[in-house]
């Protein structure tokens, strides 16, 4: 990741730097704490200025989890060094609440509760004012409180006192932690290092013992010209000399504020301290809006960049020019395709400078049509023809973001889409031929095996019934079973054919009985594997189940569903049958609880000769035509809808809707006798 402040840096390292981290900011903040209470003035109950504020801020700020820890070692630190100076107990444990009080809520806002805070925004500027504010507020009241309560002093003089005090040192202290350690800005090492000996100058002068002028304000334009030009990670170092030297110098009898050091030495302090509270607010809102307008910069930068590159490569013509005078068009962006448009190799300079006049008597562009509408100032689509080809021109006109007017011409070249358009309908023309000389030859090859493949089954049923040796028999069961496969597959690809091509002739819709039907087909299917000993329940309505259906086709759709389902379950498994209504129609639900077919390819295996591609079902035979066959005979043939349901583990359902086909009646005469079961399933 990149490089973040101090806290950050600490807060992302591993566990052991960490701790080792935070232990050590907080013996600073003991021992900062110590030196600020033994040379705070003679009587004094609070120190002049007390960094270790913003150093406890920083421990907590770089800590995990609740940050409570952190803010323990804190009060610890603070109320060791107010131990060791003498102080009574009760000030001492009073103090030390306040201080680790005020780092835990500092902590908190700046960094919203999260892990990180930074310093590169206003808004990151903001919330850490906010955080002093708060933080410098709550320490304040408790320690006034306390002072009050224990040593009787005046509350109100120590609150503001403890404000000014605490508030200065967060500001100039915890920065250092939270801003970035990459120089971002690319400012030159020569522009620092000559900032840097102009700023302590500029302190030297104002504050030099001995110097009474009244010219505080002059280190801020030193500060400023950080804040304008140097990372913000420079203008915290020199937030931090400003506090030292002023301190220091001040201290010694130098600067516009010694003068009241005799007289008034808390008014020389709290003079100080705003002081030093208006330079850091100053010079880091300052730094962080150039951050930010610097981020602006470089998102429009990129954004421009990105746009000029997608109109100069962009296969539309497009043009974007704005209104100057009232009576000049500016163009601020072509691209070479419009520039084809318009007849032209190159823009003429003079467009982007002193633009074009806008006039309904002179050209603008040089193509009447759009003069025309250009000169009206309204929006709308043109047709122009210019270098052999022709364009869709649209125009559209809006205001900008400071009050001119923004037209964009765009030019749409219609005799490339119209060629498009053409290959794209000859492409579609020679794969639909392909696709047509695909089935023809299909289907020929099949009508040509028929025959052969007819004969072979013939002469093959002929040696099974004929006497002969147990190994010519095997041969003879084998060339017959195979046949039979064999007639099987040429059958189906045949009726497949017929049903894509729509040759196929359908028979008449007749009235029949679906619970009929379906224990015809469910006998059938039970002998599909006599041997692996599968259970087909059947479970239908006792009244009949009328529909007008052409019988055939929905023999066949039962037939391959439950073969199906029969093939892919498991040895001694269960097939379940059951026909029940669905809205104005039946439901036929073929559920088996074999292997499954997984989500993703429940629509893949309805394609011609496709099956789940697994070493599992790649066991079971098959030719992947079947589900085609169902899909077409149901959607053209009985007019309704199938589809298949499975997790992928613990089987597949078959769901066949069919409508009654406009029949009301309760009961019906029966279907054909050919299509009664010798005893019924139920």
């Amino acid at each position: 990741m990149g490089k973040g402040g101090l806290a950050t840096e600490i807060w992302y390292s591993g566990p052991v730097v960490r701790r080792v981290a935070i232990v050590s900011l907080i013996l600073l903040t003991g021992l900062v704490s110590y030196a600020s209470l033994v040379l705070r003035p003679e009587g004094a109950i609070i120190a002049t200025w007390w960094p270790a504020a913003g150093i406890g801020a920083v421990a907590v700020l770089a800590s995990r989890g609740s940050r409570l820890a952190a803010t323990v070692g804190v009060f610890a630190a603070a109320f060791a060094a107010n131990l060791l100076v003498g102080r009574e107990l009760g000030l001492t444990f009073g103090y030390g609440l306040a201080n680790a009080v005020e780092v835990y809520v500092v902590a908190q806002l700046a960094s919203r509760g999260g892990p990180e805070a930074r310093l590169d925004s206003i808004r990151d500027v903001g919330r850490l004012m906010v955080a002093v504010i708060a933080g410098a507020l709550s320490l304040a009241l408790l320690g006034s409180a306390t002072a009050a309560i224990v040593v009787g002093v005046d509350p109100t003089t120590v609150f503001f006192s403890l404000v000014a005090s605490h508030g200065s040192a967060l500001l100039v202290i915890t920065p250092l932690a939270l801003v970035s350690r990459r120089l971002r800005r690319g400012a030159r090492p020569f522009e620092i290092v000559l900032q840097a000996m102009a700023f302590v100058g500029i302190m030297l002068f104002v504050f030099w013992p001995g110097s009474d002028l009244p010219l505080a304000f002059l280190p801020l334009t030193a500060l400023l010209w950080a804040a304008f030009r140097m990372p913000t990670l420079v203008v915290a170092v020199e937030l931090f000399v400003m506090a030292l030297m002023g301190i220091r110098l001040t201290g010694r009898g130098g600067g516009p504020f010694a003068d009241y050091l005799d007289s008034d030495p808390a008014l020389a302090v709290l003079l100080l301290q705003t002081f030093l509270a208006i330079s850091a607010t100053s010079a880091l809102f300052v730094s962080a809006a150039r951050n930010d307008w610097g981020a602006a910069v470089v998102r429009l930068s990129a954004r421009e960049s990105l746009l000029r590159g997608g109109i100069v490569s962009s296969d539309t013509g497009i043009l974007i020019a704005e209104v100057i005078d009232g009576d000049r068009l500016r163009v601020v962006g072509v691209n070479p395709t419009a520039l084809a448009a318009l007849g032209r190799e190159a823009m003429p300079p003079t467009w982007a400078v002193s633009g074009i006049r806008i006039s309904e008597k002179h050209p603008v562009l040089g193509l009447p049509e759009l003069d025309a509408l250009i000169a009206k100032g309204g929006s709308g689509r043109v047709e122009v023809e210019t270098q052999g080809r022709r364009f869709d021109v649209d125009v559209a006109i809006h205001e900008g973001s400071i009050g001119t007017s923004v037209f964009t011409v765009v030019f749409t070249d219609v005799t490339q889409r119209d060629e498009r358009e053409r290959r794209a309908l000859q492409a579609a023309e020679q794969l639909r031929d392909l696709n047509r000389q695909k089935d023809d030859f299909i289907s020929s090859v099949s009508h040509e095996l028929r025959t052969p493949v007819t004969s072979i089954l013939g002469f093959a049923e002929d040696l099974e019934d004929a006497p002969l040796a147990p190994s010519e028999r095997l041969a003879a069961e084998v060339i017959a079973r195979n046949a039979r496969r064999l007639a099987d597959v040429i059958e189906d690809v045949l009726e497949l054919s017929k049903l894509s091509s729509g040759v196929a002739i359908a028979r008449p819709a007749a009235p029949l009985d679906l619970r009929l039907v379906l224990a015809q087909c469910v006998q059938d299917a039970e002998g599909l594997a006599p041997t692996r000993g599968i259970e087909i329940r059947l479970t239908v309505p006792e009244h009949p189940v009328v529909i007008s259906a052409e019988a055939p086709a929905l023999a066949r759709v039962l037939a391959n569903l439950l073969s199906n389902a029969v093939k892919f379950s498991d040895d001694g498994g269960v097939v379940e049958v059951s026909l029940e209504p669905h809205g104005d129609g039946w439901r036929v639900r073929i559920e088996d609880h074999g292997m499954g077919i997984p989500p993703d390819q429940l629509e893949h295996v309805w394609g011609r000769f496709s099956r789940v591609q697994d070493d599992r079902h790649r066991d079971v035979p098959g030719t992947g035509l079947g589900l085609p066959i169902v899909r077409e005979l149901v959607e053209k043939r009985l007019g309704g809808a199938v589809r298949l349901e499975s997790d992928g583990a613990t089987g597949t359902t078959a769901l066949l809707d069919l409508p009654t086909g406009g029949i009301e009646e309760p009961h019906a005469p029966q279907p054909p006798a050919a299509l009664a079961p010798a005893e019924p399933v139920v």
